[in-house]
């Protein structure tokens, strides 16, 4: 199966990564580190603490490249999560 797209962080996860409602019904938008029990994990996340998260997670921690990490930064304002904020 492809890979899902997480509509918070913008990453790919695997389906037995998805998050959940609070229902207990699978969401397909979000990956279990963003969103699980129907709320998110991070409600005090922004989309500026999300782009320095990635920026760390390359320069730092060495997880992604600076490459990817640009990449993901550009998608993020187009994710449903922060689609929202600015509604």
């Amino acid at each position: 199966m492809k890979p899902l797209i997480c509509h918070s962080c913008g990453l790919s996860f695997p389906e037995k990564f998805t998050g959940s409602n609070l229902d207990g019904t699978k969401n397909e938008d979000y990956c279990v580190s963003c969103f699980d029990n129907g709320e998110f994990m991070d409600q005090s996340l922004t989309i500026h603490k999300l782009e320095s998260k990635f920026i760390e997670m390359a320069e730092v921690h060495e997880e992604i490249t600076l490459e990817e990490a640009r990449a993901a930064i550009k998608k993020l304002p187009y994710l449903k999560r922060w689609l929202m904020r600015t509604m």
